[in-house]
């Protein structure tokens, strides 16, 4: 399953540098702006030695109904994610998604230290609050969890959103034809200049032969692809079982 989520970033976004001899600029893409419309953040984590999942999962079942309460009204979503196809996890993301307000986000994650996370796993909680946007909205789904990989990609000389938008609209229209159960979130990489996070979210976990009869075999996704790596270069790519806590 991997290996198709690989050949799938294959397909428009290349893991790999790429070439970057054209540096033209176009001062008038830096007035297009992504329209962000909430804040997320990654927080990494290892579980503590002699600790299982069944500990981490015990920890929150026993604290998301105050958790619950605590974040009604702030626009809080709580997910851990796990690594994919590692029989044996020690480490996981927590991931935190709010809307503008660090100081609460501080707080709720003050409340997560004060039960004791910090004897289940030892967690890095320094707080970014990147933007982010849905290009392709989420969907409400009844399944136990998503399968989310996520890009760190970075920008070429003298590219930027603006360059970037003619390609990411190429590709929506094209992914939307497709049928298939998928989300796509822009997010703004805080941590790195002029570097951001593609994140591809699927629905279903039978996926494998319409992706491939349908949009790698496409003739279109290597012009896609190449109009991609002209603009951005990912440099790495994880993917992850999403479970939604809150």
């Amino acid at each position: 399953m991997q290996k198709i989520l690989y050949i799938f970033v294959l397909s428009f976004i290349l893991i790999s540098c790429g070439d970057t001899s054209n540096n033209r600029t176009n001062s008038l893409s830096t007035l297009i702006k992504p329209s962000f419309t909430y804040n997320i953040d990654f927080f990494r984590c290892n579980l503590n030695d002699n600790v299982s999942l069944f500990n981490l999962e015990s920890f929150f079942s026993k604290n998301i109904l105050k958790y619950s309460t605590l974040i009604e009204f702030e626009n809080i979503k709580l997910s851990v994610l796990f690594p994919d196809n590692e029989s044996n996890v020690k480490n996981f993301l927590l991931s935190i998604t709010s809307k503008g307000n660090p100081a609460f986000l501080k707080k709720f994650i003050d409340e997560i230290n004060a039960d004791g996370i910090d004897e289940i796993a030892d967690c890095s909680f320094a707080i970014y609050q990147n933007n982010a946007f849905d290009i392709i909205p989420k969907e409400t789904t009844n399944s136990d969890f998503n399968k989310i990989e996520i890009l760190r990609c970075t920008y070429n000389d003298s590219y930027n959103y603006g360059t970037f938008k003619i390609s990411i609209d190429r590709f929506v229209n094209h992914i939307q034809k497709l049928d298939i159960p998928y989300s796509l979130s822009y997010v703004e990489d805080k941590s790195l200049k002029n570097s951001f996070f593609w994140i591809n979210t699927f629905y279903q976990k039978q996926y494998k032969d319409s992706l491939l009869a349908s949009w790698v075999t496409n003739r279109d996704s290597i012009e896609i692809k190449d109009e991609f790596t002209e603009n951005a270069t990912c440099l790495d790519s994880s993917v992850y079982k999403s479970y939604d806590l809150l």
